[in-house]
């Protein structure tokens, strides 16, 4: 191949790469600060198990608290891999809310002012769970004391709120679940502004009607290793906070956000 010939051809090949449409992603992923999860959810295991499964673009979102979310997003950049900063707050229903932020201060800000709306209940790790705050190596260099799996005082309503006032935007996580808004409450609140909802299984939308009247996510809720998996395609061809946000909760289309079920 001459060199005019070759020069077409890397430039094939870089245009291919660019004009890259989808995706894959997984919204909603617990580190080991998540007193439900495994200690082994570490960067470098999770970012190894995301390479294979070709996932690369993710959320971190740890009960109650954005802890590990700078050094998961430093980490995981490194292998190529996008993370939108996140959280799964407990409302005092007992609903589990997600809340993405568009950068790691916005989200550390508001752990912060959360913290505060938390009682200060301290808990046995060996019963309840350890809660780690791990760095970009894998080591473990503090302990949570603090009860990370409590409601917070907040209701749902002002959990969004809360969350909007960061400038961040908020979901209903795993609706039929257990802490599912669905689940505790049995119905959907009316908000002001028309909630993402996040459903775990296919029959979810299937036999419920009124699903299709929300934006609609699919996330693996990974607490552990093997429980990581591609769970939605996106269609955009930047993995920006900015697009994210249009794609999820302003001009949702089931054509852009494709849902991966097993």
């Amino acid at each position: 191949m001459d060199s005019k010939r070759y020069l077409i051809y890397l430039m094939r090949v870089l245009k291919s790469v660019t004009d890259r449409k989808y995706f894959d992603c997984d919204f909603h992923i617990h580190t080991c600060l998540s007193p439900c999860a495994d200690i082994t959810m570490v960067p470098g295991a999770v970012g190894k198990r995301l390479s294979e499964l070709g996932i690369d673009w993710i959320a971190i979102t740890d009960h109650n608290s954005c802890g590990n979310v700078r050094v998961f997003k430093n980490a995981l950049k490194k292998r190529g891999i996008e993370v939108i900063p996140g959280i799964e707050v407990q409302s005092l229903e007992d609903v589990h809310i997600l809340g993405y932020f568009s950068s790691v201060d916005l989200a550390e800000n508001y752990s912060r002012w959360l913290e505060k709306k938390m009682k200060k209940v301290l808990v046995d790790p060996e019963k309840f769970g350890y809660q780690l705050y791990v760095d970009e190596n894998d080591e473990y260099y503090e302990i949570e004391n603090i009860w990370l799996g409590q409601p917070v005082n907040l209701n749902i309503s002002e959990v969004f709120g809360s969350i909007n006032e960061f400038g961040g935007i908020a979901a209903f996580a795993h609706i039929e679940r257990k802490m599912g808004v669905l689940y505790q409450m049995g119905f959907i609140p009316e908000m002001k502004i028309k909630p993402i909802i996040e459903v775990t299984f296919k029959k979810t939308i299937s036999e419920n009607n009124f699903v299709k009247n929300y934006p609609v996510i699919h996330s693996s809720d990974a607490h552990s290793i093997e429980t990581l998996k591609p769970t939605l395609k996106i269609d955009t061809n930047r993995r920006t906070y900015n697009n994210f946000k249009n794609i999820i909760k302003n001009n949702y289309s089931r054509d852009k956000v494709k849902i991966i079920w097993d």
